[in-house]
């Protein structure tokens, strides 16, 4: 009997203790202080919030295509070629490099092999079911016809070595996504061009310093490639530290679309 309430003062010794130190509080205003910080201190980490998901938004791992230049249907843009006898490229040493003037005037999808089919050097061998006898695709292929405008840079290096004055046929095609990736697209590439046969073969395009030239990329693309991805050529030379910068060539629905 004696520890039960020796229990129930010690209890309301304790409440005793907590209402005392309510009513100081309330007298001092550190209640009211508290309770007025407590909407301040959920917006504050609201905008911590916010601000972290912005961080991650503006990071260089989001930005679209990874930095590099895209060109839009029309628009000129350079392609750098590391002069091999120079030494290492440098960006900031033009003595390291040629530069070429690059237009994509225009680009024509057809099912139809209007162009002489010798100008396609590969990629036909495991298409032959779906071609007419005419080389025609009856169906599941594109043909893909791109001229190029090309003008070698007026003030370019002066160079004894041979490839330092060419501009080379074979380029990868690759796929803009709304994410801001650009993967390469299956087994795609140029396949051929109208350049004609040198020292050096069909795949590269000999310039003097300030010409000139047209030229045309040939392509082959899946009815999905030319009807759902924004296709655009890649101009990195992949033995070369230089990223080139993707043009695009053909985009389902805009206004450029030329398809037969």
């Amino acid at each position: 009997m004696k520890k039960k309430i020796k229990s129930a003062v010690i209890s309301i010794f304790v409440i005793a203790v907590l209402l005392l130190s309510i009513l100081i509080g309330v007298k001092n205003g550190t209640i009211d202080k508290l309770t007025k910080e407590m909407p301040t201190l959920a917006t504050s980490q609201t905008e911590t919030e916010m601000a972290t998901v912005n961080v991650r938004n503006n990071s260089t791992e989001s930005k679209p295509y990874d930095g590099i230049e895209v060109a839009e249907y029309g628009d000129e843009f350079d392609v750098k070629l590391h002069i091999l006898t120079s030494g290492k490229y440098d960006e900031n040493d033009r003595s390291t490099y040629n530069i070429f003037h690059v237009r994509v005037n225009d680009c024509k999808v057809s099912r139809q092999c209007d162009f002489d089919i010798n100008r396609i050097d590969y990629g036909l061998e495991n298409k032959k079911a779906s071609m007419d006898s005419n080389n025609n695709f009856i169906s599941d292929y594109y043909y893909a016809a791109v001229e190029l405008e090309i003008t070698k840079d007026v003030d370019d290096n002066e160079t004894s070595g041979v490839y330092d004055n060419i501009f080379q046929t074979v380029w990868y095609i690759e796929s803009l996504k709304d994410d801001g990736t650009h993967p390469p697209i299956k087994n795609a590439g140029t396949v051929g061009s109208d350049a004609e046969a040198n020292q050096m073969g069909k795949t590269y395009f000999s310039f003097e310093k300030g010409e000139t030239k047209k030229l045309i990329l040939y392509c082959i693309f899946t009815d999905e490639e030319v009807e759902n991805d924004t296709i655009a050529l890649s101009f990195h030379d992949r033995t070369s530290p230089y990223i080139g910068p993707l043009a695009i060539i053909h985009e389902p629905g805009g206004k450029h679309e030329k398809i037969n």
